[in-house]
């Protein structure tokens, strides 16, 4: 059977598509597709060609059974082309013997390359144009069946899919390079607005804190009060700017450091006490934990976590009581920091966006509280970076429950690693019992023993972006003694 194919009904020069510059490229994934198309059809050569008007040239996107030149530049000149017409016509083209066909027979890649036997499928881009062909070739007469018409046809759509698929990783890839890209252009930015922030408000609260010791207006006197305030507030939104660009360009660490959690949530608690008071409301606390046992987090980030959900509670509670509980959590192996307020709550629609950036809880709240919603935002990655769990519920006028899980280091109530590392003798190494005050056990392997992280991943099994409370992490702190 052969196929006339009429090239100026269907197409023209003018009408040429624009080639995608990636088509043009070899690809090896698809070299197993004509590999089997070859096979399959037992077919000296199979190609997945691209039609390149621009260039004048049939391009090799992958090819099976080429040799010599034509292996070399993996591509023909446009007048060697039979794939140029599939092109051309979006339609199968099926040649006996191309040296007897009225429109093939003259085409020097007949003579040149004992093109004879020929059958080719159109080829699709993402976008569903036709792009080139694919396509069998023989060097004798070959009649070609309605069969080999569907196996190669078939072929073509899953090299299609291969083509979309390989477009799609690309394209995820691309994506994530310029976020990555966005995410270090915005933590530069917002570095450099801190500095130039933070300049001039240094300035105002000097001279404002001078103005407070010599004005004696009581009219002057509030007014500087007011310039002290909004100087806090804006130097606590540049702090949250910092943060923010911190945890988006990864420079942020969590420490290990081994403290007595109801003494430091106690001492934020203190620190509040003269709020509530002024506003009328009760601020308690309690602690479950037996012992006094040192748990091991990062102080500074969990204080920096309660300090940020104990002012919330305090500022938006007008009446009733704000409560701070610190109790053993036995089937998690963990603590849990439980801060419950009877204040304004929040609205279920805005309690799902509560944790996402510049999401304040509520408008109105917002005004009156201030703050951009970076906040809660922060709280819950320093939460998640100490792997632990942030939980929250609320019902609007009756209050907020805020929970935040964290594992242990050590087990808050029994002596179990503790006891484990003290057995293996005083040499036992870790950031704290080395003295050296660094912030991840992983830095000290690295700097002090000199492992990398993909020496001691593999040799303690652990991910690539592992939690104190995995046992693979525990494992690694109690073998770290053996390299001594």
């Amino acid at each position: 059977m052969t196929l006339n194919c009429n090239v100026s009904a269907n197409f023209s020069a003018s009408e040429s598509i624009e080639l995608d510059p990636s088509l043009s490229e070899r690809d090896a994934r698809f070299d197993k597709l004509t590999n089997i198309a070859s096979l399959v059809m037992k077919a000296p050569i199979s190609l997945l060609t691209i039609i390149d008007d621009a260039g004048g040239q049939q391009l090799f996107k992958s090819a099976a059974g080429l040799t010599g030149e034509l292996f070399q530049t993996r591509s023909t000149p446009l007048s060697h082309s039979f794939c140029k017409h599939v092109r051309d016509s979006g339609k199968p083209l099926v040649v006996r013997d191309s040296r007897k066909h009225p429109e093939l027979k003259y085409n020097p890649a007949v003579a040149e390359f004992a093109l004879i036997g020929y059958l080719g499928v159109p080829f699709r881009s993402e976008r569903g144009d036709v792009v080139g062909a694919f396509c069998c070739i023989d060097h004798r007469p070959r009649d070609w069946d309605e069969n080999d018409i569907e196996i190669l046809t078939r072929l073509a759509s899953i090299a299609a899919d291969q083509l979309h698929l390989t477009s799609a990783e690309d394209g995820r890839v691309k994506a994530k390079r310029l976020a990555e890209q966005a995410a270090a252009t915005r933590a530069s930015f917002l570095s450099h607005a801190n500095h130039e922030v933070r300049t001039p408000l240094s300035s105002i609260g000097g001279a404002t804190r001078l103005l407070s010791m010599v004005v004696a207006d009581e009219k002057a006197r509030n007014l500087v009060g007011v310039i002290e305030r909004n100087v806090s507030r804006l130097s606590a939104l540049a702090d949250d700017l910092v943060r923010i660009a911190e945890l988006d360009d990864a420079t942020a660490s969590i420490a290990q450091e081994s403290f007595n959690l109801s003494e430091v949530i106690g001492n934020i608690v203190d620190r509040h006490h003269d709020a509530a008071q002024t506003k009328g409301i009760d601020l308690t606390l309690t602690c479950d934990l037996k012992d006094d046992p040192l748990l091991l987090f990062d102080a500074q980030v969990l204080t920096q976590v309660v300090e940020r959900l104990l002012s919330n509670a305090v500022k938006f509670t007008s009446l009733g009581e704000v409560r701070v509980a610190i109790a053993s959590e036995h089937c998690k192996d963990g603590v849990t920091i439980r801060i419950t307020d009877t204040g304004c709550g929040i609205e279920a629609e805005h309690l799902a966006r509560l944790f996402d950036e510049f999401e304040a809880h509520n408008p109105r709240t917002a005004r009156q509280g201030g703050g951009t919603g970076l906040g809660m935002s922060i709280v819950r990655r320093d939460v998640e970076r100490m792997g632990g769990e942030i939980s929250v519920s609320s019902q609007p006028g009756e209050g907020t429950d805020f929970i935040v899980f964290l594992p242990n280091g050590r087990g808050a109530n029994s002596c179990e690693h503790l006891e484990d590392e003290q057995e293996g003798g005083s040499h036992l190494l870790t950031c704290l019992e080395c003295g050296e005050e660094m912030g991840l056990l992983r830095r000290h392997l690295s700097q002090v023993h000199g492992l990398t992280p993909e020496a001691y991943r593999a040799k303690w099994k652990l991910a690539s972006d592992f939690a104190v409370s995995s046992k693979g992490y525990r494992k690694m702190r109690q073998a770290v003694r053996n390299l001594m």
